[in-house]
């Protein structure tokens, strides 16, 4: 396998490591938020905020029909994104610019999800694309910090 090969896959998990991280972080912020909100539902919506944000379409006709009938605090916490959860725009950013890389080399084009980030507030526009191994080492060093990585030996 070319050294190529083996960098999407490394670089995609870094994507998803992000993606956990914001899980975790807008589930908590909503928790705090939206104490009205039972757990379940606080879930739901954080699931479709990450599904939006990333470009993850989830077909199951349970969770359409979630998205379609609670819109409005969907789009809510969309919006609480890149405002309530600041600190974390930066990788949000390069892991949004990763995947979209990631996609053009297996010949698909996300890169309207940069679009629709920027709209959101969550993409830091003058931010340069980070190289490969910058990218990885934010990942592992944010994923440590929160306890979703372990630190290395």
């Amino acid at each position: 396998m070319s050294d190529e090969g083996k960098l999407v896959p490394i670089l995609r998990e870094g994507v998803e490591i992000v993606k956990i991280i914001l899980f975790k972080e807008l589930r908590d912020l909503l928790r705090q938020k939206r104490s009205e909100w039972d757990n379940t539902y606080a879930l739901q919506v954080t699931a479709a905020v990450v599904n939006e944000l990333f470009g993850v379409q989830n077909l199951e006709p349970t969770f359409v029909e979630f998205c379609q009938s609670n819109r409005q605090a969907i789009d809510e916490a969309k919006a609480m994104v890149g405002v309530e959860l600041a600190s974390l725009r930066i990788p949000l950013t390069d892991a949004l610019r990763t995947m979209v890389l990631c996609d053009y080399q297996e010949g698909r084009d996300s890169s309207s999800l940069l679009q629709r980030a920027q709209e959101m507030g969550v993409l830091l526009g003058g931010r340069e694309l980070p190289l490969p191994n910058q990218f990885v080492d934010l990942v592992r060093r944010l994923g440590t910090a929160m306890g979703i990585l372990q630190a290395p030996k």
